[in-house]
């Protein structure tokens, strides 16, 4: 009695550990939890959504301009991430300005989790799992950043895990249940909700061609009916928002305004220039080699689904992290050896050590450990100092200048178009010339905005706007800085490493 009864907690604490194979998953998750909780915060998309965040909780959503002096304050404006930026400022409530950047890296973190997991099941290798969140978090390298879409990456992988599991019959109808909750709080967080939406499509597209050309593993008519009634559930979901049906003439809008497909740089095709783009462009020829060669094949609608956001990736860099988290498992499954499916593993005590110590390693990088760090110089130069948020927010946020404009309001100020988001934070009474809320400024105005930048007929510019104070950006409006430096009508009223404020005297 006393052997057997010595050996069941045995027999269940070694359950409980991780298998050495599990650690060529999890050490590919770590790295890239540790790359997300690196990466700074760019003023770009961040700021203005947490100044929103706050006035959603302070007196509901807002529906107009509010900030900008150059288009009238009454103007409409759709804030169709309104929750996400809700979600945002109750983080920064509880935790500072470190408590936004640590709800990115835990959504960024549970995200690349979904991967891993989707890519075990199709594959059934933690090794080949891991490669898939390798190649899948390469192609996000650039779009790190705190931003509402942070919100949206859990969303999409459930979406992608449920759908596939459901196709592949893993699991039964009642798996697709929680796509219409999801789909409540995804199309109020990003506008990004329109790609669970093509998901569903392109799945029942697939399913139902699969069934009607009779192919094994086919499903049936309940399984497909639950799948089209799923659909149409989740298409009902996204009536769930402030505005209604007008949230897809918002998407819309978004994907046909000429400025934001031609002024921002994440609407552009990927290219081979960035970090991502060379990963994405690797990723995708070793997956059409993978397609061609592979051990295993993917289902119709596998490869429906998988050329649809191609695709998209191909036509845009922002879409390029929503391809990488759904085609890196498919890459998995392909190169995976039949034998590989499911081979049980036996627990090891060793791995569960690393896996602790892997878990501590990325716990040590979020926001309250971080700056106790001995972190290399060249890293710390990245980040600007925040007033209780060190190493998380970049070194072009402009808070230096902005406690300036703080202590020495007034005028009609030119600002660089990031600058801009961070003054609606931190100024109380913010009127910027523009910024990154790119679709509410006319096309005309960003050919103004970028001619002064040049220093085009600047002169003419400034008159014509009434321009009298010029917070500059020193790298991305260079050739207006140097222009201004030589005009007898500019002073400089503050200046730091990146960026400069120029003041009218005459």
């Amino acid at each position: 009695m006393k052997t057997t009864n010595a050996a069941v907690p045995h027999h269940i604490s070694r359950a409980l550990f991780p298998s050495l194979a599990h650690l060529y998953g999890l050490m590919p998750l770590a790295v890239v939890a540790a790359l997300i909780a690196l990466a700074p915060t760019d003023p770009h998309d961040f700021w203005w959504h947490l100044r929103v965040g706050q006035i959603v909780a302070e007196s509901g959503v807002p529906r107009t301009n509010m900030f900008a002096w150059t288009v009238p304050a009454d103007q409409p404006f759709v804030y169709a991430a309104w929750f996400g930026d809700w979600l945002f400022y109750q983080t920064y409530r509880l935790a500072g300005l470190q408590g936004p950047v640590l709800a990115r890296n835990i959504l960024g973190a549970l995200a690349f989790a979904l991967v891993l997991l989707d890519a075990r099941r199709r594959s059934g290798s933690w090794r080949l799992a891991g490669l898939a969140v390798l190649l899948a978090g390469m192609m996000t390298i650039n779009n790190l950043t705190t931003r509402p879409q942070n919100w949206a990456w859990a969303p999409f992988m459930a979406y992608v895990v449920i759908l596939g599991a459901y196709s592949a019959r893993q699991v039964g109808w009642r798996a697709l249940l929680p796509l219409p909750l999801l789909m409540v709080l995804w199309v109020n967080v990003h506008g990004s909700f329109v790609l669970g939406l093509a998901l569903l499509a392109l799945y029942c597209a697939g399913e139902g061609l699969r069934t009607s050309l009779r192919q094994p593993d086919a499903p049936d008519p309940r399984r497909l009916a639950a799948l089209g009634a799923t659909a149409v559930a989740t298409l009902a979901a996204t009536m769930v928002n402030p505005i209604g049906i007008n949230i897809f003439g918002y998407v819309l809008k978004l994907l046909t305004d000429p400025p934001s497909q031609g002024l921002v740089n994440e609407w552009q095709p990927p290219t081979v220039r960035s970090l991502a783009g060379q990963a994405f462009f690797l990723a995708t020829l070793l997956l059409i080699a993978t397609l061609a060669l592979g051990h295993r094949r993917l289902s119709l609608t596998d490869t429906l689904v998988l050329c649809a956001f191609l695709w998209l990736a191909w036509s845009g860099m922002r879409y390029v992290v929503w391809f990488g988290m759904l085609a890196m498992p498919m890459l998995a499954q392909c190169l995976a050896r039949p034998e590989e499916r499911r081979v049980p593993q036996r627990g090891d005590p060793f791995a569960a050590v690393v896996g602790l110590a892997l878990i501590v390693g990325v716990a040590a990088l979020q926001p309250p450990f971080k700056p106790l760090l001995n972190l290399p110089a060249p890293y710390r130069d990245l980040f600007a100092d925040v007033p209780g948020a060190p190493l998380l927010y970049s070194a072009d946020t402009p808070v230096g200048a902005a406690a300036y404009l703080r202590d020495y309001p007034g005028g009609r100020l030119f600002n660089d178009m990031a600058y801009g988001s961070y003054l609606i934070w931190a100024l109380p009474e913010p009127r910027v010339f523009v910024d990154t809320r790119v679709e509410l400024y006319p096309l005309a105005l960003w050919e103004d905005y970028l001619a002064i930048g040049e220093a085009h007929d600047y002169v003419t510019l400034i008159e014509r706007y009434g321009i009298d104070r010029a917070l500059l950006s020193r790298s991305r409006q260079a050739p207006l800085v140097s222009a201004l430096a030589v005009d007898p009508d500019w002073v400089v009223e503050y200046e730091d490493r990146f960026s400069i404020l120029y003041r009218r005297e005459r």
